[in-house]
């Protein structure tokens, strides 16, 4: 490195950061500008070389480059390839191998393993239990193809307001008002919202929402 870098006149560090190289330039032409009674026109002309240099990203890093290839070299510990050990040379005694077995993980840490693998698998089990339960929900367990009654037409579509329907196992069945059925529609209804007075309230799971009815009594 050379005897006197722009660092040195700055009065920074190599790793200093912008702003200190800035405030550092300043208090410096403030002291070495030749208009002060310490001024020094020689010390006022390196101090703004070094801000020209260090002042400036691109030039910072092509400087820092070109101090870190000057910079001397400590020794290696190491003979060069291909040469011979001095006869007085001191040998290293080679390190015994070690007879013990590896040392195994602490308890802790087999604790804390075994309590992320149980962790992992009630989330697993957990997981497949809300599977199977979408599963068996999205299934309509009644048979449309299977009226209530044998003269009774069954249609596939979703009951509105004023269809009859019979309660099916997962789904309403729209039936004809004038055949057997359990209640006429008043209207859907979301979970946990109130019926209209008089009304019955039947929670259908296949589609998420409940019905406000009339019992055929009603």
């Amino acid at each position: 490195m050379p005897e006197r870098s722009h660092y040195d006149v700055l009065g920074v560090s190599p790793g200093a950061k912008p702003d200190a190289i800035r405030r550092a330039y300043l208090r410096q032409a403030r002291r070495w500008h030749p208009d002060r009674p310490t001024g020094d026109a020689e010390q006022m002309r390196a101090v703004n070389e070094a801000w020209e240099v260090l002042g400036d990203i691109r030039s910072r890093a092509a400087y820092d480059r070109s101090l870190a290839r000057s910079a001397p070299r400590p020794p290696s510990p190491f003979p060069p390839a291909g040469s011979r050990p001095p006869p007085n040379a001191p040998r290293l005694a080679a390190s015994p191998r070690s007879s013990e077995p590896p040392s195994s993980p602490p308890l802790e840490i087999v604790g804390i393993r075994w309590r992320w693998l149980s962790l992992a698998a009630v989330v697993l089990a957990a997981m497949a239990v809300v599977v199977i339960f979408l599963a068996t929900s999205a299934i309509d367990d009644s048979d449309p193809t299977s009226p209530p009654t044998a003269s009774a037409p069954v249609s596939e579509s979703r009951p509105e307001s004023g269809d009859c329907f019979r309660i099916g196992t997962t789904t309403l069945i729209t039936v004809p008002c004038d055949h057997p059925h359990d209640g006429k529609l008043v209207e859907w209804v979301p979970l946990g919202a109130p019926c209209p007075p008089n009304t019955d309230l039947h929670w259908v799971r296949s589609a998420q929402e409940a019905v406000c009815y009339l019992t055929p009594s009603g």
